[in-house]
C-alpha cells in the first residue's frame, strides 16, 4: 500500500508536471540565449530571452518583428533577427540605408548604421524573409549567409522579453 501511496502522491504529479513542462516548451513558450551583439542595443548580450512560439504559429508574420529561426547555412543553429524583407520584397541595403520595394524602410530608432558591407539588392522568394541584425555593422544576417532568405517554416518563434540579468529585464521592441 505504501508504494502506490508513494507512486500517487509523488510520482505521478512530478510525471505530470514533467510532461506539461514540456508541452509548454516545445509549442507555448522557451527561453534562449543570446550570445553576440548582432541585436544590440534592442537585445543586450550576453542574455536570455522568452520566446513566444504561438504567435508565430498562429498569427502572421510583420515586417519588423524579431524572431528566432533555424540558420539556413546550419538549421542546428538557432539565430535571432528583424524580418526586413517579405516575401515578394526586393529589399535593397544602401550604406546608411534600406529600401524595401523602392521605399525607405523605417527603422526603429535602436538601431546602429551604417549598413557596411553586403549592400546590394535582394529579391525575397515566396514562403521566405529576409533577416537583418539592429547592430547592422557587425551582424551577420541575410546579406552575407549562403542561403540568403529564412523560409517560414524555419521560424520558431517572436522573441518577446530579455529575461536575464535581471537588471536587462525589457520588452523587445517589435
Amino acid at each position: 500500500m505504501a508504494v502506490k501511496s508513494f507512486m500517487k502522491n509523488w510520482i505521478l504529479p512530478i510525471a505530470a508536471g514533467v510532461l506539461v513542462a514540456l508541452i509548454v516548451k516545445t509549442w507555448v513558450v522557451s527561453a534562449a540565449v543570446v550570445p553576440s551583439s548582432s541585436m544590440r542595443p534592442t537585445i543586450p548580450n550576453p542574455c536570455y530571452i522568452l520566446v513566444d512560439k504561438l504567435s508565430t504559429e498562429f498569427g502572421s508574420l510583420h515586417r519588423g518583428e524579431v524572431v528566432t529561426f533555424h540558420f539556413p547555412d546550419n538549421p542546428s543553429e538557432i539565430f535571432v533577427k528583424r524580418i526586413v524583407g517579405m516575401p515578394g520584397d526586393t529589399v535593397t541595403v544602401k550604406d546608411h540605408s534600406v529600401l524595401v520595394n523602392g521605399k525607405p524602410y523605417k527603422v526603429p530608432t535602436s538601431i546602429i548604421m551604417p549598413n557596411g558591407l553586403g549592400l546590394g539588392t535582394y529579391h525575397v522568394p515566396p514562403g521566405h524573409y529576409f533577416m537583418m541584425g539592429d547592430n547592422r555593422p557587425i551582424s551577420r544576417d541575410s546579406r552575407f549567409w549562403t542561403h540568403k532568405y529564412v523560409a517560414r517554416s524555419a521560424i520558431t518563434g517572436q522573441a518577446s522579453f530579455v529575461i536575464f540579468p535581471f537588471n536587462k529585464i525589457k520588452s523587445i521592441s517589435q
